[in-house]
């Protein structure tokens, strides 16, 4: 049962047609690729985003991708620094956050989950995270790491496991990525696309079936699903550089969700005796608008329940796992959780996978 979620961005917000400026002075060495990028930002469905590094705000000196008037490639060592300091910040500030607003004791969390795709290092988040918040040193811990935009609703899939092999229990999903530490300036489709939707974020999440917070809670997870789409995973996915981490991401994801992604989809509400017009509340992962474009075309939403989505896309652009805890965070502040009113999570990962979780008003 879901109770609350709280966020945290990075210091520097950007504005997306700084960033395309920035993009081009970077990466276009012809006008070919100036006009991809200028497309690519003109079709992203987003104005501002946030990120660790400082390249785009002018007020600050030192810069990561730059030494003075020279463009430079650090290296993935320097890359992983950056991202060890960063979230560790983020994951604290959210998670002090969410627990001070709801008055949790830190030590009434027994299961900590933590998630990220952009970074890696060990003792990792869960240590961080025990000693800053005081969490009990029994404390079960996981780790998803790896698994893309869909990781947070996996996440999901572990917590609705906990809650039914558990009388009580509370858990503590986190969830932060710093997509800005990859950047990658070689000039291909796949860069130009990644440079221009992804961002940072993180965002924290708790849930209980305990009965001294039940009252707090506002959705209940009652089912999770997983898809895997075969022969598709040159669509999505990366790997591991000396220079970061290096995307791929084909422009064909928006025609694969339509056409493959949505009638699965569908399927799955069919096999749980759930219409599709019953779902009151929906959070579609904002990986782009080309997406979520295809998304309410599939399903027939209105712009009016799609408006969670693309409210996070335009302010916050594509935060990978975090983005869809923004969105359902959206959600239960802007929107009436009536009792057993459903909520439809989805999201895209590598493989090509997609996850969805539904969950119902208490």
């Amino acid at each position: 049962m879901l109770i609350d979620i709280a966020t945290a961005s990075p210091p520097y917000r950007v504005l997306q047609s700084k960033a395309t400026e920035e993009l081009k002075r970077r990466m276009a060495d012809r006008p070919a690729i100036a006009r991809m990028i200028d497309a690519a930002s003109t079709h992203s469905g987003i104005d501002t985003r946030y990120f660790v590094v400082p390249d785009g705000n002018d007020s600050v000196e030192e810069k990561f991708y730059s030494s003075g008037n020279n463009y430079i490639k650090p290296g993935t060592k320097s890359r992983m620094l950056e991202y060890e300091k960063w979230s560790k910040v983020l994951t604290a500030e959210a998670s002090q956050k969410l627990l001070l607003i709801n008055k949790i004791d830190p030590e009434k969390i027994d299961r900590l989950i933590t998630i990220s795709c952009t970074g890696f290092f060990a003792p990792g988040l869960d240590y961080h995270l025990i000693n800053s918040l005081k969490l009990q040193r029994s404390v079960k811990r996981t780790h998803i790491g790896f698994m893309g935009c869909a990781a947070s609703l996996i996440g999901f899939n572990s917590v609705l496991e906990t809650m039914n092999n558990a009388v009580e229990t509370t858990t503590l999903l986190v969830s932060v990525e710093l997509c800005s530490l990859h950047l990658q300036t070689e000039p291909t489709k796949d860069n130009i696309l990644a440079n221009m939707i992804f961002a940072d974020g993180t965002a924290a999440a708790l849930f209980t079936n305990s009965a001294s917070l039940k009252s707090k809670t506002q959705l209940k997870i009652i089912s999770t699903k997983s898809i895997l789409f075969e022969d598709s995973a040159e669509f999505m996915g990366w790997k591991i550089g000396d220079f970061g981490f290096e995307m791929m991401l084909s422009t064909e994801l928006p025609k694969i969700i339509l056409e493959q992604a949505v009638p699965e989809l569908k399927k799955i509400l069919d096999s749980l005796g759930i219409k599709k017009e019953e779902i009151k509340h929906w959070a579609l992962h904002p990986g782009g608008r080309a997406i979520l474009d295809s998304l309410q075309k599939g399903l027939e939403l209105t712009n009016e329940e799609m408006k969670p989505s693309r409210d996070v896309l335009k302010n916050f652009g594509n935060m990978s796992s975090a983005s869809i805890l923004f969105v359902l965070k959206e959600i239960l502040q802007t929107e009436k959780i009536e009792h057993n009113g459903l909520c439809c999570a989805v999201a895209f990962g590598p493989g090509l996978t997609m996850e969805i979780a539904l969950l119902k008003g208490v």
